[in-house]
């Protein structure tokens, strides 16, 4: 994090804690609501403050303004807002949101209170991809941190709840919104490359019901496009060149790979939301929803790497000379669809002082992946050659004079060809039923028993094509590539050839080529069933809790009770044949709660817990099954274990919240979890070819793996439960708009910041090791104004670098992700009622996405942009 944000970070907590003392009023003062309409962005601050206070537990949330907005485009993003959640950025935008630094297939997604589950692959299943969500179809969005009885286990982080909108979120027979922006992109596509266009999105809620108010219904609808240019500059293996004495190499770190992308991204996202309720009478209700979401997303990646592992002299520890290394060049083209569909009918029936409620819920969520991938090498002819590396970890070759042009198409040679599918469905089905007893103003009691199954099925498939040596090199045919130009981002500038995929598959499927290539069918298990899965988990749960009103103090107490069965089969190679094994395992957890809020004064409100929460193994983690792939000479290895269970916490959390008035929040919570049967990956890195071969033959994939195409290092990991870890952090919570010491044309200024501070850690065979996956800084500053019409903000959001691999043999080979700090800003004026022109800057400050080796951050393993975005649109309600 810059200076300049600590500051302004530390400046605003500082006025905010002078201004709230200054203006701090009884609850009963109600001159705000009697004089201000309350709207735009101060509405939905307001909604998040109001279930905020009023919660049973620690939770934050954000609400919709009064044309259903929420702040940002889609609701993983909107979420980095709140203090304790971190998003995981990829390819410029947020995907993954992690709750107080934990992993994100640890935190439970649901929508209404309904598991989501996930059309994900990465994070085995248990990832939940939030930015496939559109903000424009949500009512509200809450992080619940402390879990009370009455929701799933699941969810060591936190749960983050997505509530779509209702028919009856206004008293109108019928009403509506509309929303339509178009973008701009700082960074233009070449016209060479295969894509890149402006942004634009469209979202829609129409919305009514019948005369009497017992009948609602509601449809929302939006549509989002996007195709963005993501050059990036990526290194690898970071490795040690000792002192040589006869050649005068100094030594020092370099690493043996350098490579520069030019990336495109395209990514469409449909959502569509459809709701009808019945209301009799005020003690009756029945619903029926259905939420559809289809995220299609286009990643094409044009990457030239210059091998830099061979001659390698430093004359001083950051610059020297290199002998003649290969040139490498592939392209990857990956097209992928997922899809989310649920359906829910329950309702709720209240007789007497009983409250029964009901829901029956069936979730279809499918991934298709696809990707054509060709790969072109060099032999070791370019060279000798001049290098330097700069502060950044960025290394330049300069090509020794009267040396071979390396963008010469002619001079790199086919290596092969590889097409690859993937397909995942994922088809879920839970009831739950609820009782709640009122037996008193003070006192009410709930129990609920629950069942869900989800079966889940991956068949992967690969067909690879190898060099036949006829001779085919990349410039055999002028259609494979679109000519040589130079990659350039904020921090280098290097070599690339821009090559067309559909003229090769058209060349390769041509029989007049059949003569330059071979398929290669050594593999074959590999490539039909080493990865494919099918799993079915069933839970059953039931839980009581009570509350009681004692005084100004409200204590929660309950217990939940969870059975996990796991049925998993997949593929093992005996012999020559593949063999369909089965395993499974079941687990009992029992996850009691004690909570406790105290209402100090009318302003001030304490809170206390200790929980129980859980988080299950990755499904790919325990099915029976091998995973395997391998590019550029490197091949990770990936083995299931079926005896996995799920890890269990403790969590202890004590806060202290402060409302002094409708607009104005100060708060600090300090949390601990202790985490027990913890999952740890281990991994091995075998280098030689005796090596290999031993571990390979040891795993019974002899005949499934050629040695031969692991030039560098066969990586082998699988997972057990074998560690525990903890976690304590602090989260600090601001905001206030300040009206009462401001002249009329000023008053609607104000600001919200946050700020967590995390320190965890994992034991694993004796060996202390940081927390996978958790930033210990996230920070979030936003400076607002609403008045005359406009509604103004600029906020910063700014999550540390983290771990995200560990080899326990050797910490140089350790990835962390690297700080992540971006400034955005929306400005929007009232131009008539109900109808609002606004602007939006997205990543103002160009910030990258980074990646670095063995906890140095000058090893750069990634340096991606995707530049600052701009966007005009237009807001309608009626």
């Amino acid at each position: 994090m810059s200076f300049r944000s600590i500051i302004l970070l530390g400046a605003s907590l500082s006025i905010l804690a002078g201004h709230v003392g200054a203006q701090e009023q009884p609850v009963e003062d109600d001159r705000v609501l009697d004089t201000v309409i309350v709207q735009g962005s101060q509405l939905s601050r307001q909604k998040g403050i109001e279930e905020k206070r009023d919660a049973l537990s620690v939770i934050d949330a954000l609400g919709v303004d009064e044309l259903g907005q929420l702040p940002d485009k889609n609701v993983g993003e909107s979420l980095n807002r709140i203090a304790g959640v971190s998003m995981l950025v990829e390819k410029g935008e947020g995907r993954y949101v992690q709750i107080r630094g934990i992993n994100p297939s640890l935190n439970n997604v649901t929508i209404n209170g309904a598991s989501l589950g996930s059309p994900e692959t990465e994070g085995g299943g248990r990832n939940a991809p939030l930015d496939i969500i559109a903000g424009g179809v949500l009512g509200s969005v809450q992080v619940i941190k402390a879990l009370t009885p009455d929701l799933d286990g699941q969810g060591i982080g936190g749960t983050v709840n997505v509530d779509t909108k209702s028919p009856f979120d206004k008293d109108e027979t019928l009403w509506g919104y509309a929303t339509g922006r178009y973008g701009f992109e700082e960074i233009e596509p070449d016209d060479r490359a295969v894509g890149g266009s402006n942004p634009y999105a469209l979202d829609g809620t129409l919305a009514g019901q019948n005369d009497a108010g017992t009948f609602g219904w509601l449809l929302a609808g939006s549509w989002t496009d996007r195709e963005y240019i993501a050059p990036g500059y990526y290194a690898d293996d970071w490795a040690v060149n000792d002192a040589d004495t006869a050649s005068g190499s100094v030594g020092g770190v370099a690493p043996v790979n350098v490579k520069n992308n030019y990336y495109v991204i395209g990514r469409e996202r449909l959502n569509l939301n459809g709701t009808v309720e019945f209301r009799p009478d005020d003690n009756t209700k029945y619903f029926a929803r259905a939420f559809f979401a289809t995220w299609d997303e286009l990643q094409h990646r044009n990457r030239y790497e210059q091998n830099f592992d061979t001659g390698i002299v430093f004359d001083t520890p950051t610059s020297g000379t290199s002998g003649a290394n290969r040139i490498a060049a592939n392209l990857r083209n990956e097209e992928t669809t997922k899809e989310i569909f649920t359906l829910a009918a329950g309702g709720e029936n209240v007789v007497d002082a009983l409250t029964f409620n009901y829901e029956v819920q069936m979730n279809q969520n499918q991934i298709d992946e696809d990707y054509d991938f060709w790969e072109w090498r060099s032999g070791k002819i370019f060279g000798p050659n001049t290098w330097n590396l700069n502060g950044d970890g960025i290394v330049t070759i300069t090509p020794d004079a009267d040396t071979p042009d390396r963008q010469d198409a002619s001079l790199i040679d086919f290596r092969r060809a590889r097409f690859q599918n993937s397909h995942m469905d994922e088809d879920g089905l839970s009831g739950q039923f609820d009782v709640r007893w009122d037996r008193d103003t003070d006192t009410w009691f709930k129990a609920g028993v629950k069942a869900r199954q989800v079966d889940r099925a991956w068949d992967y498939s690969l067909s690879r094509y190898d060099d036949a040596g006829a001779g085919l090199t990349l410039g055999t045919s002028d259609a494979f590539t679109r000519g040589a130009f130079t990659n350039c981002n904020e921090i280098m500038c290097a070599p690339n050839i821009f090559m067309d995929y559909e003229a090769m598959n058209a060349f390769l499927a041509d029989p007049a080529n059949a003569a330059y290539f071979e398929r290669n069918t050594s593999d074959g298990f590999i490539s039909e069933y080493a990865s494919d899965y099918d799993i079915t988990e069933t839970v059953l749960a039931g839980y009581v809790m009570g509350v009681r009103q004692v005084g100004p103090v409200q204590l929660i107490a309950g217990v939940r009770v969870e059975a996990t069965d796991v049925d998993s089969s997949g593929y093992l190679l005996e012999g020559e044949t593949a063999v369909r094994v089965s395993d499974g395992g079941d687990y009992l957890t029992v996850l009691p709660d004690v909570l406790a809020n105290w209402d100090v004064t009318d302003t001030l409100k304490l809170r206390g817990s200790i929980t129980r929460a859980l988080g299950r193994p990755d499904y790919d983690a325990i099915a029976p099954r091998s995973s395997y792939g391998e590019e550029a000479g490197i091949a990770n290895l990936s083995i299931g274990n079926p005896d996995l269970k799920a890890r269990v916490s403790w969590n202890y959390d004590i806060s202290a919240e402060w409302y002094p008035n409708a607009l104005t929040m100060l708060s600090a919570a300090v949390f601990y979890k202790d985490i027990s049967d913890d999952l740890v990956g281990l991994s091995e890195q075998f280098t030689t070819q005796a090596e290999i071969a031993a571990e390979l033959a040891r795993r019974g994939l002899s005949g499934a793996v050629d040695p031969a195409d692991i030039t560098q290092s066969l990586n082998v990991s699988t997972t057990v439960n074998a560690g525990s870890s903890t976690l304590k952090g602090l989260e600090l919570i601001a905001q206030t708009q300040f009206d009462n010491f401001l002249p009329d044309y000023l008053a609607g200024f104000g600001v919200s910041a946050s700020a967590t501070f995390l320190d965890g850690e994992t034991e694993v065979d004796g060996e202390t090791l940081p927390l996978l996956n958790q930033a210990e800084q996230t920070y979030a500053f936003s400076a607002f104004y609403q008045n005359h019409g406009f509604d103004a903000s600029v906020s910063y959001a700014y999550n540390g670098s983290f771990l995200t691999d560990v080899d326990l043999n050797n910490s140089d080979n350790d990835l962390d992700q690297g700080e992540f700090g971006r400034w955005d800003a929306r400005l929007s004026y009232e131009v008539r009622d109900n109808l609002k022109l606004f602007i939006e800057g997205v990543n103002l400050n160009n910030e990258p996405t980074t990646e670095f080796q063995g906890r140095d951050e000058t090893r750069i393993t990634e340096y991606e942009y995707v530049g600052s975005t701009v966007y005009l649109g237009f807001s309608y309600g009626f």
